[in-house]
């Protein structure tokens, strides 16, 4: 004799969908979208937002939320900003430093 198969209760399939949903609005852009939007925001001001610096493309700069995700702010191209970073090597290991790596540590919970 066959099983039956037990169908999932619409509620349950309904908030499943919602939070799939709501876990994908939250996540960051990635791969094409994301090094379209560094080259534009570079683009509109090569400089870092903090200290001026002109800074290179790709590497000399990180894209900085304005305000950060964590505090509420959107991932959208208008709350970036260009911030320089660069390495040093202190006693064999390569540290990241530059106004990114500030700004970053000072906004850390």
């Amino acid at each position: 004799m066959a099983r039956l198969k037990m169908l999932k209760s619409p509620l349950k399939m309904a908030t499943t969908q919602i939070t799939k949903a709501h876990v994908v609005a939250d996540r960051r852009i990635t791969g094409r979208r994301l090094q379209a939007r560094r080259l534009s925001v570079w683009k509109r001001d090569p400089t870092c937002a903090v200290c001026g610096r002109l800074v290179a493309y790709p590497q000399g700069f990180e894209l900085d939320h304005k305000v950060p995700l964590f505090m509420g702010g959107e991932d959208l191209e208008a709350n970036c900003q260009v911030l320089c970073v660069r390495f040093e090597m202190i006693e064999g290991q390569r540290i990241k430093r530059g106004c990114h790596a500030s700004k970053t540590s000072a906004e850390a919970p």
